[in-house]
Order: structure tokens, then C-alpha cells, then sequence
């Protein structure tokens, strides 16, 4: 009787719930269509942040990536951080972290630091409008922000398991030639399959975080990418390096 007397409000709870769905006809609204139609939809704000953690283990050997950026017209910034690497006999591969930047019609990109030890120049300075489109650096900059990723999000296989669409889970054909592109970054020129993507559909429609999974044919590798996009819309404000810390790639090769 006791249980009966405290299962009873809950029962009312969920009976009355059900009523009131049903009786205002209201479901909740889709957030997206689709995850492409919500990749697609952030693709096109002009000035986001993407914070990327990408996590490789081969042979049992961790690697890990952290990548920062922020975009705006005319504007890109990129911040990369690799961890040290332990090796099975107990051999320590030291971290780096190296960032980049796109101000205008110029490319900033930090020296080695075999070259960065020339004074107080820090950075190599290239003029875009030299560069193909095609260029690693340029590409490189390009593939740090949430533009490859997106791409990715838009060839999923992918389907919505909340009434809402806030959350979106599938899969990726890691052969499509798109699919290809928009990992490269992140692969290292290793195939991964059985790739499976989640997705997170903030209240706008716009991605805001994304995990996707993989292991290569042989299963010893495994590829992990947690990546969050924010700050939609809000001003992107940063400070080129000053004179005096930057050397034009010009004036580089002809010291060569």
C-alpha cells in the first residue's frame, strides 16, 4: 500500500504531462532540419571560435593535438599545441606549440626556432596576394578553423534522436572525396573508418559541439575529435605582430 501511495505521484506526474502535450498540441520546435542544413546554417556565420582536442593512439601511444581559432572577415587566428609523446621504452618526445595569423592582406606566421633567434623577429610576414590558394600555409590556417569539419558534418549520414533536433548522431563514409579533405588535418595521412560523428544543435540552429570517431582497417589505431564552436557572431579583435618582431618572407629568401 506504502508503495502504491508513493508511486501514485509520479504516476499523476507522468499521466498529467502526457495530457498536457496532448491537450496544447505543441511539440517542441526542430532546432534544424538537418545536421547538414545545420552545418551548412553555421558555415555561414562570418565571425565564430572553434576550439578542437584531437586525440590519435597508435600501438597504444596517445597523441594529442589542441588547436584554438577565431574567425572574421578578413581575419584568422590559430593557436596549435601538440603534447608530449611517451614512448613504449619510457622515451619523451617534447610538446610544441607554434599560432598563426591572417590580418588582411597579410599571413603572420610563427618562425622556427632556429630562425626566431635572429634579434626580437619572431614571425615570417607573406603577402597573400603572392600565395596560391592552394598554398600549405594558407591551407594549414584554413584547416584549423571549424570550415573542414563543417564539410564533414554535411556529407554525415546522420539523424536527429531528440524531438527538438538538438542532437544529431550518424555516420561518415571516410572514402567520400569531401570527407577526405576535411580530415586531412586531423589524420595525418591515415585512413580512418567506421567513423561516427555526434553533433550538438544549439537553440539558433548553429553547431555547437562535435565528436567523431574512427579506427584504421586494422584496428591499433584510433582517431578521437572533440570540437566546439562559440561565440557566434561577436567581434574577433586581435594585434598584429609589431615592427620590428616580423621579417618579410622577401627579405628572408634573399638573405638565403
Amino acid at each position: 500500500m506504502r508503495q502504491a501511495v508513493l508511486m501514485a505521484p509520479i504516476a499523476m506526474l507522468v499521466v498529467g504531462a502526457s495530457v498536457a502535450i496532448a491537450a496544447t498540441g505543441h511539440a517542441p520546435k526542430p532546432r534544424a532540419s538537418s545536421l547538414a542544413a545545420a552545418a551548412a546554417r553555421t558555415a555561414h556565420v562570418s565571425t565564430q571560435r572553434y576550439a578542437v582536442d584531437l586525440r590519435i593512439v597508435k600501438d597504444s601511444v596517445p597523441r594529442v593535438l589542441h588547436a584554438r581559432s577565431a574567425v572574421a572577415p578578413g581575419t584568422v587566428s590559430v593557436w596549435l599545441k601538440l603534447a608530449p609523446v611517451k614512448l613504449p621504452d619510457g622515451t619523451l618526445i617534447p610538446g610544441s606549440d607554434t599560432d598563426g595569423l591572417i590580418d588582411g592582406p597579410f599571413l603572420y606566421e610563427r618562425m622556427p626556432d632556429g630562425l626566431a633567434g635572429q634579434g626580437a623577429i619572431d614571425w615570417l610576414r607573406v603577402s597573400i596576394a603572392s600565395l596560391s590558394p592552394s598554398d600549405p600555409a594558407l591551407s594549414g590556417m584554413q584547416g584549423m578553423t571549424a570550415m573542414p569539419l563543417l564539410h564533414v558534418l554535411g556529407e554525415a549520414r546522420a539523424h536527429s534522436v531528440t524531438r527538438n533536433a538538438n542532437l544529431f548522431r550518424g555516420t561518415v563514409a571516410y572514402d567520400d572525396p569531401i570527407v577526405v579533405a576535411g580530415l586531412r588535418m586531423f589524420t595525418a595521412g591515415l585512413q580512418f573508418r567506421d567513423l561516427q560523428v555526434t553533433a550538438w544543435i544549439g537553440p539558433q540552429g548553429l553547431v555547437r559541439r562535435v565528436r567523431l570517431t574512427g579506427h584504421t582497417a586494422d584496428r591499433k589505431t584510433t582517431l578521437l575529435v572533440n570540437a566546439r564552436l562559440y561565440a557566434f557572431g561577436r567581434p574577433v579583435h586581435v594585434t598584429p605582430p609589431a615592427e620590428g618582431t616580423f621579417m618579410d618572407e622577401q627579405l628572408l629568401q634573399l638573405s638565403d
